[in-house]
């Protein structure tokens, strides 16, 4: 958008066109476009006021964002809520707790909520809920991994007697790629995940092409071995 500010203030013959400031430096461009405004021919003149109300809007988005990673990385540190009423034009440690609270409900809300405290807390019991829901899947599929793992390599032994169509070819390709690169809790857990998408793809072909799931019995077993992973906590694979 700064470029396209300089190039009405060319088109409108800004007479201090040579020094305008490097796009890079924002708030001066809005500066000198406010000094030169008057300059301007005048049906330039308005479009630039629309573009530099913008560009005010984007700076003060990136000042309240910056504002606040700012104060989370004082809180990290230590520093009490009373040391930030200054910079945030207040005067108590509830105050400036409260700010921060409006700070952080403006960088998470939708738009049709309101900019307030309360927010703030409704988003943070949501990532608290969220967070501990993802580690509730991730601490259960860990324990399926080793299970996973073993089904995904009879499905890969026998791929040739599976029936497939394109999302299968994708999940089956995904569980080629790690079935053997799977280091974390996070990436196992993620393993199974693929497994199991790989399950309902081969199934709901099956289902609306009216075809049989496999053309061997190696491959209808491998896949039976997959369909029970995905519908029951614990399976036991004959060795």
């Amino acid at each position: 958008m700064a470029e396209q500010l300089r190039a009405l203030h060319e088109k409108g013959g800004d007479p201090a066109l040579e020094r305008f400031p490097d796009p890079g430096e924002l708030f001066l461009v809005l500066r000198h476009t406010e000094r030169q405004a008057s300059c301007l021919s005048e049906p330039t003149r308005g479009e630039a006021a629309v573009l530099r109300a913008k560009l005010w809007q984007f700076l003060r988005e990136q000042a309240d964002s910056g504002q606040l990673r700012a104060i989370d990385d004082g809180r990290d540190a230590g520093v009490p809520w009373d040391r930030f009423s200054e910079a945030l034009c207040v005067t108590t440690r509830h105050g400036a707790y409260q700010k921060a609270l409006r700070l952080k409900a403006e960088q998470v809300r939708v738009p049709h909520e309101r900019r307030s405290p309360e927010t703030a807390r409704a988003y943070e019991k949501r990532r608290v809920a969220e967070e501990r829901a993802e580690h509730v899947r991730v601490t259960a599929q860990v324990r399926r991994f080793a299970l996973a793992q073993r089904i995904a390599r009879q499905l890969l032994e026998h791929r040739d007697g599976l029936v497939l169509e394109d999302m299968a070819e994708y999940w089956l390709d995904e569980l080629a790629e790690t079935v053997d690169d799977r280091d974390t809790d996070f990436h196992q857990a993620n393993f199974c995940s693929f497994l199991e998408s790989f399950v309902r793809s081969v199934h709901q072909h099956s289902r609306d092409a009216g075809q049989a799931v496999a053309k061997t019995v190696e491959a209808r077993q491998a896949l039976a071995l997959a369909t029970e992973f995905v519908i029951q906590e614990s399976l036991e694979i004959p060795k």
